[in-house]
């Protein structure tokens, strides 16, 4: 009989992560792989054998020399990830992380948690890591595994309504928390239209130049988004940039995915790609991205949207997340 491959997917997780994991899981489905469903929930209320046996619960239906795809984190423990990737390996089949997120990097009160991490990765057979940086910082970290495979970028398969070809405008789009990431305080001097997707704050003064879409559905955004501008990927907050530089964002294939140029700081993770195929404009400071997009041609600007709708229609179709598990089952 061959060996067939799992992937897990976790339940009770809302949220961008909850939604890429979720994605991820029905890109490999399509590849005709199978899905063991993790619940998240506090491990800390299980014994050692309570804790067992719910995992035997979700790894029921693995045979021998089975290869499963452990999506990390699953945001209860490391312990749990520790003792569900041991009961695989048990199976004598192959293991594959795939490194969604790594918590001691988000959250300064979780760093303390790096070893224990590092553990739970070098239990794998093959590593699927956000980008090369985050692949050169885990290396650093003391990850051992030899075999590691980079991501780059999440897929968006959603199909939206385009109403009109995608035009210059002098907008910067912003997905996101503006009180989390400080965009309209440090744009609110400039000349240049901000468009925020978020809810407009209380008893606050907003700029004449920025205006608060609320949340919208991702088929609305996608499609607001295609009507030109440029899209946002930035934080004022330099412990989330520093993060920025190892993580793939959502924000960039949502971006482009909508078929509109980037705005990014010099240092994100995706920082060669988006240069080399001329996704959009890499800059030190909102103040110099500004000054940029108003001293770009129409011209010019076209030559970005023609670049951006080829990745686009990639990011629509799984086909980063399916070639990405393909060549990691190749590799192993």
């Amino acid at each position: 009989m061959k060996n067939r491959v799992h992937i897990t997917s976790l339940y009770g997780l809302g949220g961008i992560a909850g939604v890429a994991q979720k994605r991820v899981v029905e890109a490999a489905k399509q590849l005709g792989f199978n899905e063991l469903a993790i619940f998240k929930y506090d491990d800390l209320t299980d014994s050692p054998s309570e804790l067992s046996k719910r995992i035997d619960g979700i790894i029921a239906g693995l045979e021998i020399g089975d290869t499963v795809i452990f999506q990390s984190p699953v945001w209860i423990s490391p312990n749990f990830e520790k003792r569900f990737i041991d009961k695989v390996k048990a199976y004598q089949g192959k293991v594959i992380i795939f490194i969604n997120d790594v918590p001691p990097m988000m959250f300064a009160s979780n760093e303390v948690l790096m070893p224990d991490f590092i553990e739970v990765y070098n239990k794998a057979d093959l590593l699927i890591v956000s980008s090369e940086n985050m692949k050169e910082y885990l290396v650093d970290k003391g990850v051992t595994v030899k075999k590691i495979i980079i991501q780059n970028l999440w897929d968006i398969p959603v199909e939206f309504e385009k109403t009109s070809e995608t035009k210059y405008l002098s907008k910067l789009s912003f997905a996101g928390s503006d009180k989390k990431f400080g965009i309209s305080e440090k744009l609110k001097s400039s000349d240049i239209k901000v468009e925020i997707y978020d809810n407009r704050p209380d008893n606050k003064v907003i700029p004449n130049n920025t205006h608060y879409s609320g949340y919208v559905d991702e088929i609305s955004l996608l499609s607001r988004l295609h009507e030109g501008g440029f899209g946002l990927v930035w934080t004022e907050d330099m412990y989330w940039r520093e993060y920025m530089k190892y993580n793939a964002s959502y924000k960039v294939s949502t971006y482009l995915r909508a078929g509109i140029p980037i705005v990014a700081h010099k240092s994100i993770s995706c920082a060669n790609l988006i240069e080399k195929n001329n996704w959009g404009i890499l800059v030190d400071t909102l103040e110099e991205a500004v000054e940029v997009i108003n001293n770009i041609s129409e011209k010019e600007y076209q030559k970005y949207i023609d670049s951006v709708s080829k990745v686009s229609f990639l990011l629509g179709s799984n086909w980063f997340t399916k070639k990405l598990l393909v060549d990691s089952i190749y590799k192993l």
